[in-house]
C-alpha cells in the first residue's frame, strides 16, 4: 500500500453528506485505502446519542452497499482503545501498522480544521499524516485562527498529487461538494418526525426506524 486517508467521526448518524463526500474525494485522490474510523468518545462534541453498536451497525451497513468503491473500509481501533479518542493516537497507531514511508491522510472539514488548536497534542499531528480540509457550506474562511492560518502559511500544498506520495507535512485544501446536512441535523429531522428518504442510505434509515432511534418509532 502507497497510500491511505483516514475520514474519523461519530458517524451518529452516518448520512449521504459522508458518504458523498467520501465519494467525490476518492473519486479524485485514489487512494489505496479509504478508512472510516468511528470514535469511542467525542471529546469536543456531546456524547453520542446512539450507543456504540448501533453506530458501528449503521456505519457497516452503509459501506456495504458501496459496490464501486471497494476501498472504503471500517476500523475499530478508536472503540476498542481503552483510552479516550485523541487523533493523534489513532495516526500514531496507523503509523506503525503502515510503516514510516506510507502516505497518510487525515480528513477533516474546515469547521473541525480551524478547531485544530483545542486537539490534544495537536502540534504532533503533521509529524504523523497530511491534512485534506474540506470545505463546508456556511463556513467562512475569514474566521480561521491566526494559529491556523499560520499551519497554511508553513505547510500548505497547492499540488494534489503531493499528500498521495509524501508521508506527511503536508496540508492540501479541497472542495468535495457542498452537502448542508449533519448528523445533529438529521437527529432534529427525525425528533420532529420528518421524512429523511434521500438523507442517509436506505439500509441506515430502515435501521434508524426498527431500533426506534432518534425519537423515531418503529415501522415508520
Amino acid at each position: 500500500m502507497r497510500n491511505c486517508i483516514i475520514y474519523g467521526g461519530t458517524f451518529d448518524p452516518i448520512h449521504n453528506g459522508h458518504i458523498q463526500t467520501a465519494i467525490n474525494v476518492q473519486n479524485h485522490f485514489n487512494f489505496d485505502r479509504f478508512i472510516f474510523l468511528p470514535c469511542k468518545t467525542p471529546l469536543l462534541k456531546n456524547n453520542a446519542i446512539a450507543i456504540t453498536k448501533q453506530r458501528i451497525d449503521m456505519l457497516e451497513l452503509a459501506l456495504a452497499f458501496q459496490d464501486n468503491h471497494k476501498h472504503f473500509i471500517s476500523d475499530l481501533s478508536e472503540i476498542n482503545r481503552d483510552s479516550p479518542s485523541y487523533m493523534v493516537d489513532s495516526l500514531q497507531h496507523f503509523r506503525q501498522q503502515f510503516g514510516a514511508n506510507v502516505a497518510i491522510t487525515l480528513l477533516m472539514g474546515i469547521d473541525t480544521f480551524n478547531q485544530l488548536p483545542k486537539w490534544h497534542a495537536w502540534q504532533q499531528l503533521l509529524n504523523l499524516a497530511n491534512l485534506l480540509v474540506i470545505k463546508r457550506a456556511g463556513f467562512d474562511e475569514t474566521q480561521l485562527s491566526d494559529l491556523v492560518k499560520e499551519l497554511l502559511v508553513n505547510y500548505e500544498t497547492f499540488d494534489d498529487k503531493a499528500i498521495c506520495k509524501q508521508a506527511h507535512g503536508l496540508i492540501y485544501s479541497y472542495d468535495a461538494g457542498s452537502f448542508n446536512i449533519s448528523s445533529s441535523w438529521i437527529r432534529q429531522q427525525f425528533k420532529a418526525g420528518k421524512n429523511l428518504k434521500g438523507y442517509l442510505p436506505d439500509s441506515v434509515l430502515q435501521y434508524i426506524q426498527q431500533n426506534s432511534l432518534y425519537g423515531t418509532s418503529q415501522g415508520v
